[in-house]
Parts: C-alpha cells; sequence; structure tokens
C-alpha cells in the first residue's frame, strides 16, 4: 500500500474516527521512532517513550479507500488526525 494525499479531518466534517475503527487501529510506530517526535513534544508535552503513531483500518467513500492517522499520548489523548487516501498497487 502507498498512501497518497493527505486530507485533514476538515474535509468532511461528518467523518470521525468511530469505537470500531479506534478499536481497531494499529500501531505505526512508537516513542523516538516517530519522525516528528520533537515538534509533538514542543508543541503538545509528554515524554517521547508515551507517545504513539496509529492508524485506523482502511474504509471506502466513493470508490476510494482511506485510513486515519493520528498521534496519542495517555493525558494529553489523541491529535493531529488526518484522513489519508491509500493507492493500493
Amino acid at each position: 500500500m502507498i498512501w497518497g494525499n493527505v486530507r485533514r479531518n476538515s474535509m468532511n466534517s461528518s467523518l470521525i474516527l468511530t469505537p470500531k475503527m479506534l478499536s481497531q487501529s494499529r500501531v505505526i510506530a512508537k516513542g523516538n521512532r516517530i519522525r516528528d517526535i520533537n515538534r509533538l513534544i514542543d508543541t503538545y508535552g509528554g515524554t517521547p517513550s508515551k507517545w504513539i503513531k496509529k492508524s485506523s483500518p482502511s474504509f471506502e467513500i466513493s470508490g476510494v479507500q482511506y485510513e486515519y492517522h493520528w498521534y496519542e499520548h495517555p493525558g494529553i489523548d489523541r491529535v493531529e488526525i488526518k484522513l489519508k487516501e491509500v493507492i493500493v498497487k
């Protein structure tokens, strides 16, 4: 899979992370393996070891596959939720 265009969750405010998506999410990276870890700490605080980058399962809208990607930290919550187009090759 290749991730294409990033679309902020403002693309359609009715699209949200559902409880099912959250329960089926997967970890993409943790702690210092997150490319933007220093920016996350500067912006939101927290310790590097507790930051996690996650992805939702893919889903379809009008024939196009998408996933949500976001960062999480206990005590800070989910931040920077992005809707990403998934290009299957």
